[in-house]
């Protein structure tokens, strides 16, 4: 079944009943939950609430928060050494920013921030439909007035974006699970669902095929 996402599990002798959000249920011998840092086979398997945040969101369905927000965007532009440094980080107090070549002339940037949680700028799509309930007029300026004083090769770069082509999302983190399975009966993790990483990384896609390589 596309188009839908898991809400729940049941095992069985014989294999696993998986509750669907359009109301089905799927039958199989297996569940692998690969549904990311937000999983709800997780938050079943160890009885959390699916994106429940405390008060003060520092803390998330038994993540925490990184301190850091990110914003992401792509654009087409002409650098002169684009074929010598296809990955370049800039790094600041409490603040660091990326582009990194991604193919065809196109760039991508991510400009991380140490802000609280829930300093929305701009709408997020990572993993779903695109959030447009943030303000984002001004937005690539914002960013700018972020980097003040920094390379001009990061203003270069933020000049060339769309305010539309930029997306943030605050981002958590959670400690290894060291004392929990990760399998309960029929039903298992992978991937950011069992070991989220932070982006920086660059470990979460990597991480996930070794889940499936072992499985």
């Amino acid at each position: 079944t596309t188009g839908c996402h898991v809400t729940g599990y049941e095992n069985h002798m014989k294999g696993v009943s998986v509750s669907l959000s359009d109301e089905s249920l799927a039958e199989a011998d297996v569940l692998v939950g690969a549904d990311g840092i937000w999983s709800a086979v997780r938050a079943q398997m160890y009885d959390e609430e699916i994106k429940k945040s405390s008060p003060n969101k520092l803390r998330r369905q038994g993540c925490r928060y990184s301190g850091y927000t990110v914003f992401a965007g792509e654009t087409v532009v002409e650098v002169d050494d684009f074929f010598e440094a296809g990955y370049k980080v800039y790094i600041g107090p409490k603040r660091y920013f990326v582009t990194s070549d991604v193919g065809n002339g196109r760039l991508q940037w991510y400009a991380f921030f140490a802000l609280p949680p829930g300093t929305k700028r701009a709408p997020s799509g990572w993993g779903g439909v695109r959030d447009t309930n943030s303000p984002e007029d001004g937005l690539v300026d914002y960013i700018k007035g972020l980097h003040e004083g920094w390379s001009d090769e990061i203003h270069y770069v933020l000049d060339n974006t769309l305010d539309d082509a930029v997306e943030q999302r605050d981002l958590y983190d959670r400690a290894p699970e060291l004392l929990r399975s990760w399998s309960e009966g029929r039903a298992t993790l992978m991937g950011d669902a069992a070991h989220p990483m932070m982006p920086n990384l660059g470990q979460g896609g990597c991480q996930a095929i070794e889940d499936a390589y072992v499985m």
